[in-house]
C-alpha cells in the first residue's frame, strides 16, 4: 500500500468518517481511526520529506480531553511536537495546546 493510505483510501478521505463518528459519540472508533490516520500522515510526510497535516492530531488530541484522558492528550500533542510541520496556523495552534496541558498536568501533580 502507498505511503499516507488507510483501508485502501488516502488518508484525506476519512475526515468525514472521523467526524460522522464524532457526531455520533462514537468516541472509541474515532480514536481508533484517528491512531491509523495520524500514522498515515507520518509514513507520507517521511515518504515526501514534506510536514504532517495537524488536523489529525488535534482531532485526536480533543477526543483524549473528551475522554478524561489528559496524559493521552499530552502524548499526542508532543507526537505531533515532534514531527516536520505543513505551513498553516495548525503548529502554533497545536503548540499552544501542548503549552496549556503541560501546565494543567504540571499543576494536577503537584
Amino acid at each position: 500500500m502507498k505511503p499516507g493510505h488507510v483501508d485502501g483510501q488516502h488518508f484525506t478521505g476519512h475526515v468525514d468518517t472521523v467526524k460522522q463518528l464524532k457526531r455520533e459519540g462514537r468516541l472509541d472508533e474515532a480514536r481508533d481511526l484517528l491512531l491509523r490516520l495520524v500514522e498515515a500522515t507520518e509514513e507520507e510526510a517521511r515518504a515526501n520529506r514534506w510536514g504532517v497535516a495537524p488536523w489529525y492530531y488535534e482531532q485526536l488530541a480533543i477526543i483524549y480531553r473528551k475522554l478524561k484522558q489528559p496524559q493521552n492528550e499530552l502524548v499526542v500533542l508532543e507526537r505531533y511536537d515532534r514531527q516536520p510541520k505543513a505551513p498553516g496556523a495548525g503548529p502554533s495552534k497545536l503548540a499552544e495546546r501542548l503549552a496549556k496541558v503541560r501546565a494543567q498536568l504540571d499543576r494536577s501533580s503537584e
